[in-house]
């Protein structure tokens, strides 16, 4: 009974294992964003989401976060093949994981970019 408890434990720390991994890659890669929600009435003990990234969301986020103004660009004549932008879907539908509140990733979320 005892080998059977102690392969439970290494087949339960290789999973872990693995599932910090792919938070840890999907958060480095792009795929996942940390969203935060800092103490309000609507969520008195504050909340933090992992959803899955939206296109030009930032990694960290939250809703007091000021998006910079989009850069200008200069528009020749002849056609365009840009394609048509997408509507943002609800944070509900893209919710991975709910967590407790975690104040140094909402301060995170307030900071502006580096320019690239």
């Amino acid at each position: 009974m005892l080998r059977f408890f102690k392969w439970l434990l290494i087949i339960t720390l290789i999973l872990a294992a693995c599932v910090v991994f792919w938070v840890i890659f999907a958060l480095w890669t792009g795929i996942y964003s940390v969203y935060s929600y800092p103490p309000s009435t609507k969520h008195p003990d504050g909340l933090t989401l992992l959803v899955s990234r939206d296109e030009k969301e930032p990694m960290f986020n939250s809703p007091d976060y000021v998006a910079p103004k989009p850069k200008e660009e200069a528009k020749g004549g002849g056609m365009s093949f840009g394609s048509l932008p997408k509507p943002k879907r609800p944070l509900e539908i893209r919710t991975i994981v709910k967590l407790p509140y975690i104040e140094w990733a909402y301060e995170k979320s307030l900071e502006r970019p580096t320019e690239e």
